[in-house]
């Protein structure tokens, strides 16, 4: 929730351990969300920052679930972007609890406006999602691509999609639905 510059140096300072927060016992989880919050929020070092926590962890799995993260909170659309393209190859979508987390940090409210480019086309993955995932993850995909947004724009994607994919099997529509209500009520309270 952190969004003044006041409360960004602060998170900075605890990341840094510069500052305690009295009775609160931060883990080494905790600090990879606090530098990841920093990045979201493009503080200036935030990619230094992400360097410096991915050393931090010692264990190899975190190190490489937040290394595979990094991109996606990338400051530089473009390499969001290339991030977002090479999860068209089902081989980057194997640790698929990794992609959510990823796709999450992509959608996340703060780039939103940015981040609608990516929607239809993770939408149109949707089918090849469903073949090549486990049974959750095409939900947990929709999820984590629409919980970000509540603009107008967004759910106009998402309803176009739906118009012009009629032969999407039913089960797979009623799931884009589902994760697709919050949007089209926020977006629906947004244009009154």
């Amino acid at each position: 929730m952190a969004l003044s510059e006041e409360a960004l140096e602060r998170l900075r300072r605890i990341w840094e351990g510069d500052e305690e927060v009295p009775g609160l016992s931060l883990a080494e989880r905790d600090y990879s969300a606090i530098a990841q919050a920093i990045a979201l929020r493009e503080v200036d070092g935030a990619e230094s920052i992400l360097e410096r926590q991915l050393e931090r962890i010692d264990n190899p799995d975190r190190k490489a679930r937040f290394r595979f993260a990094m991109p996606s909170l990338s400051r530089d659309q473009a390499v969001r972007d290339r991030f977002f393209a090479s999860l068209k190859d089902p081989r980057n979508r194997e640790h698929e609890p990794w992609v959510l987390d990823a796709i999450d940090f992509l959608h996340h409210p703060l780039r939103a406006e940015q981040s609608v480019q990516y929607i239809r086309p993770s939408l149109d993955l949707l089918e090849e999602i469903q073949r090549t995932g486990d049974v959750f993850f095409p939900k947990g995909w929709l999820d984590a691509t629409l919980e970000g947004h509540s603009s107008p724009r967004a759910a106009a994607i998402v309803q176009d999609f739906l118009n012009e994919r009629e032969d999407l099997p039913p089960k797979l529509r009623q799931k884009l639905l589902q994760s697709a209500d919050p949007l089209f009520r926020a977006a629906k309270a947004r244009e009154s």
